[in-house]
């Protein structure tokens, strides 16, 4: 039964191998017979065209001469190109009206049909050369238009039009030739196959019992081949595989084991060191935490020393067998936890050790952000806590008889309450925007009717500081949809900054407009501008570039952290720019997806 089934496989792989190569061969004949042909024709059209038949075809469509005298001479000119184009029944040279795409010359054909084509067509309307190659089409056509020489003169296309009947008797007989080498390679595989199956499938029946036993765990079976050929050298290859398996079953184990580790952390980057500190194994996770640029490590405790880690193999192979280590490095600007996991083999002897790399440097960074926060927080409040104190006492010691001090101490303590208040609802507003439940209330609002409201709202101030204040909208502002209360917070905020930060005598522009689907808000001043060191942390919470001179003014440091998240919150930018003792500008952007229809 494995002899016969074997036996007809053989002979149909030969047969279909045979089939496979000849049809190839025979189809790839036939598309380079039909290319060639295509190609030659092409060829030719092009060489004859732009060769000066373009030129005389005008000139003499385009003389005095009568109809008939015309007619004559592009006769005669069609005839002296035949050679070149290869002209006969199956193909045609004519001369077309490009307007009309009628027949001029010759004057015998006019009544041959002739088809729309795509590259008749490109030459009619788009008054170029139609040469389109397609070898599918029942003709193979070349339309070349032909410019006027004046304005008022008529335009013509050259037309050649060859319907493959020379073409398809190539191809023909071609096809004959290669059904009959098929047939007879089918009948050459046949013979062949049924040869090679009597040779091959006599020693695989041994063969296949011998990997029989292989599966019933039984490998000193010898083999009873006693054949030089390849399949002796596979019988020998068999004997081989059997005292081989014996011994790689035992290393399976360990194989398994630092498999299934490396597979448990594979998120992570991962190395994997033998005994002698070589390196077997890295991930590309591992090389890109720790920009190695394709230099893997070569020795464990050379690499790691580098690194800081502060290990070396010998902790594992002598010390505390089978431990594993946990080391926190920070290593080029990266917070790095790297955990060593050994690896045995089946007679207990440390194999190697697992390095499994975690990249904890954003919880790390984190919690910095955490503690500084609070301490800022902290600080923040403990100021305006100790006026209201030192106040309260000062009144509750004898001052409360004294009207105009107790007033002064009273408006004190309410300005820092203020402060705390406005201080705490911002903090508020924060931790809603962190955790996406800050609410929105949208409508609809004229965003330019805001703006010149937050003009004439910073006017007194501006003037009182002698600082010139203006609003420059670009052209008419569509109507927004958003919550006009955030939005107009966001802007307050920024203005607010530029008037007081700007100085006395200072220049103050809020400019708006309409571009791209955005509707843009600007608002620059030319006071002293931020230092580039400090323009990416301008929307930190509690950052202030001059702090002295922020807390004199009262800021914060929470007012462009704010005003970035409700912008972002409306799917919006904002961007800050400034020059060091020139300029500072903040441009705000905001999508028209949030934008209706101008009033």
């Amino acid at each position: 039964m494995f002899k016969s089934k074997l036996k007809y496989k053989i002979i149909a792989i030969f047969m279909v191998m045979a089939a496979l190569l000849v049809g190839a061969f025979g189809t790839l004949s036939l598309y380079f017979t039909a290319s060639s042909y295509s190609s030659r024709f092409y060829a030719a059209a092009d060489s004859v065209t732009e060769g000066g038949f373009a030129q005389e075809v005008q000139s003499i469509m385009n003389t005095s001469k009568r109809d008939f005298v015309k007619q004559y001479e592009i006769e005669q000119l069609i005839r002296s190109r035949t050679a070149d184009l290869g002209l006969g029944d199956g193909r045609r040279c004519y001369i077309l009206l490009a307007s009309t795409g009628e027949i001029v010359s010759p004057t015998y054909r006019r009544d041959d049909n002739i088809g729309t084509t795509r590259n008749l067509s490109t030459a009619m309307q788009r008054h170029t050369k139609g040469n389109e190659r397609q070898l599918g089409d029942d003709v193979l056509d070349y339309a070349y238009y032909v410019r006027p020489l004046s304005e008022n003169a008529a335009d013509y296309v050259i037309y050649i039009s060859d319907n493959k009947a020379e073409l398809r008797e190539i191809t023909g007989t071609v096809g004959w030739v290669f059904f009959w080498v098929m047939a007879a390679g089918l009948a050459i595989a046949a013979l062949t196959g049924i040869y090679v199956s009597r040779y091959v499938t006599a020693p695989l029946r041994k063969l296949s019992r011998r990997a029989d036993s292989f599966a019933r765990g039984v490998y000193d079976l010898p083999s009873e081949l006693n054949r030089t050929d390849e399949i002796g050298a596979l019988s020998k290859a068999f004997n081989h595989m059997g005292s081989v398996m014996s011994r790689t079953i035992s290393q399976i184990g360990a194989e398994k084991h630092k498999v299934d580790v490396i597979l448990e952390h594979i998120t992570n980057g991962i190395m994997a060191f033998d005994a002698e500190g070589q390196l077997i194994h890295i991930n590309p996770a591992a090389s890109e935490l720790l920009e190695l640029d394709g230099e893997d490590p070569d020795d464990f405790d050379l690499f790691f020393e580098q690194i800081g880690a502060g290990v070396c193999m010998a902790e594992f192979l002598y010390l505390d067998k089978y431990a594993s280590k946990i080391r926190d490095i920070t290593y080029k600007g990266k917070h790095i936890r790297i955990y060593f996991v050994p690896f045995k083999m089946d007679n207990e002897k440390t194999a190697g050790v697992v390095c499994v790399f975690e990249d904890f440097t954003e919880q790390f960074n984190l919690e910095i952000a955490r503690r500084e926060f609070v301490a800022e927080v902290s600080h923040e409040l403990k100021t305006p806590l100790f006026i209201i104190k030192t106040h309260t006492e000062t009144l509750l010691n004898g001052y409360m008889d004294d009207k105009a001090m107790a007033k002064k101490f009273l408006t004190t303590i309410e300005a820092e309450c203020d402060k705390m208040t406005d201080l705490v609802r911002n903090l508020l507003d924060l931790s809603k925007f962190d955790v996406k439940k800050f609410e929105m209330k949208p409508q609809v609002f004229s965003i330019d009717k805001m703006l010149r409201g937050i003009v004439s709202r910073f006017a007194l101030e501006a003037e009182r500081e002698n600082i010139e204040l203006v609003y420059l909208p670009m052209g008419e502002l569509p109507q927004m949809y958003a919550d006009p209360t955030q939005i107009e917070r966001a802007i307050v905020n920024i203005v607010s900054n530029a008037i007081k930060y700007g100085g006395k005598g200072s220049h103050v522009s809020i400019a708006s407009g309409s571009m791209y689907n955005e509707v843009y808000i600007k608002v620059e001043d030319d006071g002293a501008g931020i230092p580039k060191a400090d323009l990416e942390h301008v929307f930190d919470r509690f950052f202030r570039v001059d702090r002295a001179r922020t807390r004199e003014k009262g800021g914060t440091g929470l007012g462009l952290s704010i005003a970035k998240e409700i912008i972002e919150s409306h799917g919006g930018t904002i961007v800050i720019e400034s020059e060091y003792g020139k300029f500072t500008r903040v441009t705000i952007s905001l999508p028209t997806a949030n934008v209706g229809v101008g009033e």
